[in-house]
């Protein structure tokens, strides 16, 4: 499951801040109808070289609200917030480092800005820099070092810290395997609405895996994650549809969360769907495409 670069900026402020997460937050009534005066009020303050002002300027140009979408200035104002210590647009420019976003693809430039923002305790900076050693992106491969900043990020409610650290108490990797401690952070996760860490819980209570098996509760977690999107769950959600497993068998239903799951990076999805296709009527399947479509359209927009 992957979240936009602006709407990570924006969780940013909400997890890591006291200030306000957007311009029109802070402006009163009256000024929440002038976003172009308040733009040039960040404008400004940017000038002088405040540091918050400049992250928030950073933002708008991201953002596109009140002035041309740029996402190069976007960058040149997150830099000159993020060399005064602005552990936000030090994560920011960490991100857009990282995806190439207004400014070349540098994933050890991104390593180094997110560096800076974990040592100042911003989670999200904190869980990438714990991805990157997981991954050996930016930095040297260092699953050790991946669960260190993962257990930080999860200590502060990161779900996907929290999730991620999970993984690796499952599988034994930087940490050693504990499947009890993998299915309290997934909890954790899934409790805080995660879509990942939802549809792996579900996975686990359907084979019994560190819970006591129920089926009911596996389709009741990965229902919520696939209604996110999560394709895992999409996928899980169609075969529990299309065997029975903790639901009334319903092929029909099957086939629509299956048309929903990206059969491009899911194989198992287009043989299930493929095999439940030989099964439908003309008319259910008409059907199960109108029911799929109804649920995308449902769910929220990446």
């Amino acid at each position: 499951m992957k979240i936009t670069f602006l709407l990570i900026c924006c969780m940013i402020i909400i997890g890591c801040s006291k200030q306000p997460s957007s311009v029109e937050e802070q402006q009163t009534p009256k000024e929440s109808k002038q976003l172009v005066p308040a733009a040039d009020r960040i404008g400004n303050n940017a000038v002088q070289e405040d540091a918050d002002a400049q992250f928030k300027l950073g933002l708008v140009y991201l953002d596109g609200k009140g002035v041309p979408k740029d996402e190069g200035k976007a960058a040149e104002c997150f830099l000159k917030a993020a060399t005064q210590g602005h552990a936000n647009a030090q994560t920011g420019l960490g991100l857009m480092h990282q995806n190439g976003t207004g400014i070349p693809k540098d994933e050890a430039k991104a390593a180094e800005w997110f560096q800076k923002a974990a040592a100042q305790g911003n989670a999200d900076a904190q869980n990438s820099l714990g991805g990157m050693y997981d991954k050996g992106k930016g930095v040297p491969k260092d699953e050790a070092k991946a669960a260190e900043w993962f257990q930080k990020a999860a200590a502060q409610g990161n779900p996907m810290a929290q999730f991620r650290l999970g993984s690796m108490y499952e599988d034994g990797k930087g940490v050693p395997n504990d499947i009890n401690k993998a299915v309290e952070l997934f909890r954790k996760a899934a409790d805080q609405g995660y879509a990942e860490g939802q549809g792996k819980l579900g996975t686990m209570y359907a084979y019994g895996v560190g819970v006591p098996k129920d089926e009911a509760k596996a389709f009741e977690l990965c229902l919520k994650a696939a209604t996110q999107g999560d394709p895992v769950a999409q996928l899980f959600l169609g075969s529990m549809y299309e065997d029975g497993t903790g639901v009334k068998k319903d092929d029909v239903r099957a086939y629509a969360w299956l048309i929903l799951a990206p059969s491009e990076i899911l194989d198992d999805a287009k043989k299930l769907r493929d095999a439940i296709e030989t099964r439908l009527t003309p008319t259910q399947k008409a059907e199960a495409q109108k029911l799929s479509a109804e649920l995308s359209a449902r769910m929220p927009k990446k």
